[in-house]
């Protein structure tokens, strides 16, 4: 009863608080949490699209288990976060560093660099997917007029091949946001933090590791998840240019389940399969966390 007052004294003291987070809580209950419930409740049947659903418990999650085509998408998604993650954290650091500082044109070039992210992710594909065309791509092209290659490359066409390609296309095309947060947090470093190590004598490097890195660190844990995340969730950039070829080796998990729930009308593993990947997408969140809360322990 005590604990019930003090809730009361707790909403009419902060009542108007509860009222400013009240649109955000209620369209999370009504765009997420509802319909989590219903992806978790149709991971437990054999859910017909027409007719009745059959139980099954967790039938679908002891096949999932089993399901080697699951493993091999879950595998193709890790090795392409392995190969993308560094190009694009590479790329877009580098670029922070270079905008940061006080030159003519960086207000350009930012725009220059950023200009890719407003693009969609179909159209980025589809372009790239014509520089990659063997016959008569643009990327063949000149190579083969520089006299760099004799032969006509099938950018696409084997696995590692169409995987670094892929990946290729995406640090050009996300670089640019992950490189606006990095620039974000360079730029809230004090002055005179750089001010008193270029006195005590450091050079670039040592600004770079003793300061530059573990000050910005909070924001690059923010950026690696946004990064982290969005690489798990791959999908459309690989259904458009390699259709999970070949061979199934650049077949990602979000592109599986699809094909489960929407092409073989499988909803019930599909969803048993999406609550697996919400997990792992949890699991990477929580990691993130502890990392920015130790950074601010120390």
């Amino acid at each position: 009863m005590g604990h019930l007052k003090a809730l009361g004294r707790s909403f009419r003291k902060n009542y108007m608080a509860f009222l400013f987070l009240a649109p955000a809580v209620i369209l999370a209950a009504l765009f997420f949490f509802y319909p989590l419930l219903g992806v978790i409740n149709m991971s437990l049947h054999k859910w017909a699209v027409l007719g009745t659903s059959k139980w099954l418990g967790l039938a679908n999650y002891r096949r999932l288990m089993e399901d080697p085509v699951f493993w091999q998408a879950m595998n193709n998604t890790v090795v392409y976060t392995l190969i993308v993650t560094p190009g694009i954290f590479g790329t877009a650091l580098g670029l922070a560093v270079l905008l940061n500082r006080k030159l003519k044109g960086t207000t350009f070039f930012r725009a220059v660099y950023f200009t890719p992210v407003a693009i969609s992710f179909v159209v980025a594909s589809l372009v790239w997917l014509w520089m990659y065309n063997e016959l008569y791509g643009i990327l063949n092209y000149l190579l083969m007029s520089l006299g760099l290659i004799r032969t006509r490359i099938s950018w696409l066409g084997s696995t590692w091949m169409a995987r670094f390609s892929v990946s290729l296309m995406i640090v050009w095309k996300t670089a640019g946001f992950s490189m606006m947060v990095l620039l974000a947090g360079l730029q809230g470093i004090p002055q005179h933090v750089y001010e008193a190590a270029a006195i005590d004598g450091a050079n670039g490097w040592n600004r770079f590791s003793y300061i530059i890195f573990p000050l910005l660190r909070p924001t690059f844990a923010l950026a690696l998840m946004v990064s982290l995340i969005g690489s798990f969730l791959a999908f459309d950039h690989f259904y458009v240019m390699t259709q999970g070829g070949p061979a199934n080796t650049t077949l990602t998990i979000v592109m599986y389940i699809f094909r489960t729930g929407f092409e073989y009308f499988n909803l019930g593993y599909g969803s048993a399969m999406s609550i697996a990947l919400l997990i792992i997408l949890i699991i990477l969140s929580v990691i993130q966390t502890r990392f920015m809360n130790a950074d601010y322990r120390e």
